[in-house]
């Protein structure tokens, strides 16, 4: 009898909270992946790797307010089931409180706090820069630089940079502390913007002249099969040659273009990325590139990915290298290439399986990397393995 009485205790002490969490959603993916890897230098020479790529579990909540605006949250954070990222749970002191969190922290990966309505949707917290939005568009199924299926933006964003404060070259990010506002459609047409707080000024001290601020903004036309993007982001005083004793500015400007017919997606990106060392000489670094993509279904479940991405030579008068950018030579090239293909099933909706070959050509003057191994100038990596990807 106590037994019956504590059951409908219990059901009734968990009754009203039913009601408040109707508004929340669990949801995420796991993205798998094993592959044999290939530096390129002789002294090591291959790997096999299992690893993760992007997984997340979030949470999202929404309440309405009346009057068409409603006020929401989100808590995106990483969902590792090999257990790689020990620091997963782990606080950010006092100590380190200016500094941005982990991507592997609770809620690191996008999450924030806004409202929207008719006007629109402005929001507050960690975020993937507009910038970084329309670069998306483009690459479609592709990673961005993770090893087995991405690594143009390592070539063309200078690499990836997740929950990041001001610092740092990669224009391929994710920024913490951030305001951000992204419009209404206006018959295809959006607008994003965002700008980093004040306080996100890391690995500075109180004392310095220096204000570092992010500003990202980006326009993206879509319509029907055809969409058509460009992105700018700013970044103030971010001394990512370590070398600043002045004021300067790197800048990043995009393009996307792309359009899907019959099940086949083509899709093309510009990137170019501009930097400023803040010393006295006037230094300064640039790089442009461009990569192509295929997204192509086949028949039912089979799907077959194609990307080729390619950087030019370095310009400018940096002696420095500034992120995986090497000062320009008059000697030897400091470009590089990434080509990859890929064949997917489809054993549903929310589950795929793949199969994936990539390959990363430095020229003589540079060392990019896919990540999972350091480059060695001028070699060539390569990467074959399997994956598979589950929504839920």
């Amino acid at each position: 009898m106590n037994k019956k009485v504590m059951a409908l205790a219990v059901a009734g002490a968990l009754a009203t909270p039913a009601v408040a969490l109707a508004q929340v959603q669990i949801g995420g993916s796991i993205h798998f992946q094993y592959f044999d890897h290939d530096s390129g230098s002789p002294s090591s020479k291959s790997t096999d790797v299992m690893t993760l790529s992007e997984p997340e579990i979030y949470f999202r909540g929404e309440e309405k307010l009346g009057g068409g605006i409603s006020t929401w949250f989100q808590c995106t954070s990483s969902f590792d089931v090999l257990g790689t990222a020990a620091s997963s749970t782990t606080a950010i002191s006092a100590a380190t409180s200016s500094a941005a969190a982990s991507p592997a922290q609770w809620c690191g990966r996008n999450s924030a706090i806004g409202f929207r309505g008719r006007f629109g949707n402005l929001f507050f917290g960690t975020w993937d820069t507009p910038q970084k939005l329309v670069v998306n568009q483009a690459r479609g199924w592709w990673g961005g630089t993770n090893t087995l299926q991405g690594g143009t933006l390592v070539l063309l964003g200078n690499g990836a940079a997740s929950n990041q404060g001001n610092t740092g070259s990669s224009f391929f990010r994710r920024q913490s502390r951030t305001m951000n506002y992204h419009s209404p459609n206006f018959s295809g047409f959006t607008v994003n913007a965002a700008v980093s707080a004040g306080n996100e000024s890391t690995a500075l001290s109180d004392g310095t002249p220096f204000k570092p601020r992010l500003y990202s903004l980006s326009g993206l036309f879509a319509t029907g099969p055809f969409f058509a993007g460009v992105g700018y982001e700013l970044h103030n005083d971010f001394n990512p040659g370590a070398v600043a004793t002045q004021s300067q500015s790197d800048e990043n400007f995009n393009v996307s273009l792309g359009m899907n017919l019959a099940g086949v997606k083509l899709s093309f990106l510009y990137m170019d990325n501009s930097y400023e060392l803040g010393n006295a000489a006037g230094q300064t670094l640039d790089k442009q590139g461009y990569a192509v993509y295929l997204d192509w279904t086949i028949t039912g479940p089979h799907k077959l990915y194609v990307q080729y991405g390619v950087v030019d030579d370095t310009k400018g008068n940096s002696t420095v290298t500034i992120g995986g950018y090497q000062p320009a030579s008059a000697t030897v090239a400091t470009g590089g290439s990434v080509a990859g293909i890929a064949y997917g099933y489809s054993f549903s909706k929310r589950t795929q399986g793949y199969v994936a070959y990539n390959q990363l050509d430095n020229d003589a003057g540079a060392k990019f990397s896919f990540g999972t191994a350091a480059a060695t100038m001028g070699q060539k990596q390569t990467v074959f393995g399997i994956g598979l990807r589950h929504s839920f």
